[in-house]
């Protein structure tokens, strides 16, 4: 657990304040259309209903507030409504994306010890023991109560959410995020960008992607509309015409690599879509790309912070500005910004360079059942989060990104410890002598590359067990054979030394950029 705090931000006869949000806008307009996906349309009243009555189903499971219940979901109008029944229950969501191979959804649910599973349109396996709930989306959102109940109390501090990113160890790790800080920047970020009971948020990201509670909560706390895209519309490029029929103010989020990709074939945003970016650092180049849209917002901040710890308003462009990325912007949602100056990198007269601290009522709880990391990472009694993340502070008093502390980076938004992949690896070969990089190709943009010290390794067979173990963002888009890993004078991986082969090299085909490998935020 996270370390405590000396205020409480939620007392332990609160409702959960993320279901508080929805069931006001229920109350507001019970009729107006709170959920659409490419099957069917619902209403305030009918989510509130069914989010209800699956609480209660939850209940007769044995769930009690606290419990942790994981949410199995595809891409339909049924994952967010089993979401907000959890939270409804007063027990704390896990999001897991079928997209995942079946170890990591068991390791996921294990290591989180989930009372309960949520399985929403889909027939992914979980794990033997923790009780199943199969749903449909129809049969869901069709068998609501007419008079919901109350959302149940959740103990303090119990999380609303735990988010599982890459871990360094070779598993991944539990983030544990209170609701109160959830509703807080869903509130501070929907006033910001100006969503109203107008607004149609397109929603693209995995349910395990926490950006998704935005996403999910953001039109949900306003009386908007939220629409889900599917797989094959998003790889159709039917989006713009998703945008075009809103018929309200369209709001669409996803990251920098996806919305490049979509341009390349052919996307055609709208001149009122409201743009959100997140999850990588953004370039000018890109936002001058959709200049010709009502607004681009450049929104940062680790999980361990929710979701968003800072946003900035990308447009007008400023015509003569050299930087090449966009700054990460002002704080959101109370967060507190600190810069700790690192050795070397501030001369007298320069600007500010450092690593990014943030405090603040958005600091989560901590790792799940990880005190020794929740410690290291987690400051001054759980305060402040370290964010490992080197930020410099503009002459104009701005921040921009500037790289990481660690090996831990990003790919496609997702964010990757380099050291389980190449554990995975080690453990796969039988042997230490790999590494993992992140390379860049003009044509594959920025990637996971694998080198192997093993003249016999069968780097497309390897390729295919990775597949099976850990999700597709964390496979190595390239793998190579080499004569050996050069080392440092410390004996540590010189993985600035690794030279690209050429004909001994094998490069399978890049993988496509897909919506549903998003899993993490900066």
């Amino acid at each position: 657990m996270g370390a405590s705090r000396k205020e409480p931000l939620v007392s332990l006869d609160e409702p959960d304040p993320l279901a508080t949000l929805v069931l006001k806008s229920a109350h507001d307009a019970p009729e107006r259309t709170a959920v659409r996906d490419s099957d069917g349309v619902w209403s305030y009243a009918e989510v509130v209903g069914a989010a209800s009555a699956l609480a209660r189903r939850l209940a007769v499971l044995g769930v009690v507030p606290g419990d942790r219940v994981g949410v199995l979901a595809s891409r339909r109008a049924g994952g967010p409504v089993a979401i907000l029944a959890v939270l409804w229950s007063g027990a704390t969501y896990i999001p897991i994306d079928p997209n995942w191979p079946a170890p990591r959804r068991a390791a996921v649910l294990r290591e989180a010890q989930a009372r309960a599973v949520l399985a929403v349109d889909t027939e992914q396996d979980t794990s033997d023991g923790v009780p199943r709930l199969d749903l449909a989306t129809p049969e869901l959102l069709q068998a609501g109560e007419t008079t919901p109940s109350a959302p149940r109390p959740r103990p303090h501090p119990g999380a609303a959410y735990v988010i599982f990113t890459s871990g360094s160890t070779g598993a991944p790790k539990g983030v544990e995020v209170r609701s109160a800080a959830a509703a807080g920047l869903v509130s501070s970020v929907v006033s910001l960008i100006g969503m109203g009971p107008d607004s149609v948020f397109i929603a693209l990201s995995s349910f395990a992607f926490d950006v998704s509670v935005f996403e999910i909560f953001g039109p949900w706390s306003v009386g908007g509309e939220l629409v889900i895209a599917n797989e094959l519309q998003i790889l159709g490029n039917q989006l713009g015409t998703l945008l075009e029929k809103s018929g309200g103010h369209a709001f669409m989020q996803t990251t920098p690599t996806v919305v490049e990709h979509l341009l390349r074939n052919g996307l055609d945003l709208p001149e009122g879509t409201v743009l959100l970016l997140a999850g990588e650092r953004l370039r000018r180049s890109l936002v001058a790309q959709v200049a010709h849209v009502k607004q681009v917002w450049n929104l940062y901040g680790p999980t361990e912070t929710t979701i968003y710890a800072t946003a900035h308003a990308c447009l007008p462009l400023t015509p003569d500005d050299p930087e090449a990325d966009m700054p990460i912007g002002a704080p959101v949602n109370g967060a507190v910004l600190d810069i700790r100056p690192l050795p070397g990198t501030t001369a007298p007269g320069e600007t500010e360079t450092g690593e990014l601290l943030i405090g603040g009522t958005g600091v989560a709880l901590g790792y799940l059942d990880r005190p020794d990391l929740t410690a290291e990472r987690f400051l001054d009694g759980g305060s402040r989060y370290a964010t490992g993340d080197v930020v410099r502070r503009r002459a104009n008093g701005l921040l921009v990104h500037a790289g990481r502390l660690d090996r831990q980076v990003k790919i496609r938004g997702n964010r990757v410890e380099l050291d389980e992949v190449e554990g995975t690896l080690a453990d796969m070969i039988g042997h230490g002598r790999v590494a993992v990089r992140v390379d860049a190709h003009s044509a594959v943009g920025e990637h996971l590359a694998a080198f192997i010290a093993d003249p016999h390794c069968d780097v497309l067979q390897l390729r295919r067990r990775l597949a099976a173990r850990l999700p597709a963002y964390m496979v190595p888009t390239r793998m190579y054979r080499v004569a050996a890993i050069p080392t440092t004078s410390s004996g540590k991986t010189d993985h600035r030394a690794l030279r690209t082969p050429g004909s001994d090299g094998v490069a399978p085909e890049p993988v496509a950029t897909a919506v549903h490998e998003e899993a993490d935020t900066q």
